[in-house]
C-alpha cells in the first residue's frame, strides 16, 4: 500500500509539473510509434488521476490527438487509447466533453473498433465507452452509420 501511496504523490507531482500538456504536445509533433506508445502509456496513468484528466481537456487537441491514434499505430495504443477516452468519458463526461468526443470523431472511430479486426477485449472496452453516453451519442449520424454496418450482436450496446 505504501507503494501506491507514493505512486499517487508521484504522479500529482508529474500533472502539477504540467507533464500532460507536454506530452500531448509531443505527440502532435508526430514521433516514431515506440515514443507513441510510451506517450499513451504515460497519459494513461495520468489520467486516472482527477487532475491529470481536468489538464488533459484543458488542451484543446487532446481528444481529437488520441481518437485520431486509434488504430493507426499499434495494438498497445489502441488499448491505451481507449484507456484514456474510458476514464474521460466515466470521470469527466460533462456535456461538452461528451459533444467534443462526438464532434473531433473519438465516436466514430470507437464504433470503427467494433468493426475492425480487434482483438475481443478492445471491442469490448470501446463498447462500454460508448454505452456510457449512448443517450446522448444515439442521435449522431456516426452512430446510426455503426449501427447500419454492424453484425445483429453488437447493435444491442446502444439499447441498454
Amino acid at each position: 500500500m505504501e507503494l501506491n501511496i507514493l505512486w499517487s504523490r508521484n504522479r500529482l507531482k508529474i500533472v502539477e509539473s504540467g507533464a500532460v500538456f507536454e506530452l500531448i504536445e509531443l505527440e502532435l509533433n508526430k514521433p516514431e510509434k515506440s515514443v507513441t506508445e510510451v506517450i499513451f502509456c504515460l497519459l494513461a496513468q495520468l489520467c486516472a488521476n482527477a487532475d491529470g484528466r481536468d489538464q488533459f481537456l484543458k488542451h484543446a487537441g487532446s481528444i481529437a490527438m488520441v481518437a485520431k491514434r486509434i488504430l493507426r499505430v499499434s495494438p498497445a495504443v489502441d488499448d491505451k487509447a481507449i484507456h484514456i477516452l474510458s476514464l474521460v468519458a466515466r470521470f469527466s463526461g460533462t456535456n461538452e466533453v461528451v459533444m467534443e468526443m462526438l464532434r473531433v470523431g473519438a465516436v466514430s472511430k470507437l464504433c470503427m473498433v467494433l468493426l475492425a479486426d480487434s482483438e475481443t477485449s478492445l471491442k469490448s472496452k470501446a463498447r462500454e465507452v460508448l454505452r456510457l453516453h449512448s443517450n446522448v451519442w444515439n442521435n449522431s449520424p456516426c452512430i446510426a452509420v455503426c449501427l447500419l454496418t454492424m453484425q445483429r450482436p453488437y447493435v444491442i450496446f446502444l439499447e441498454l
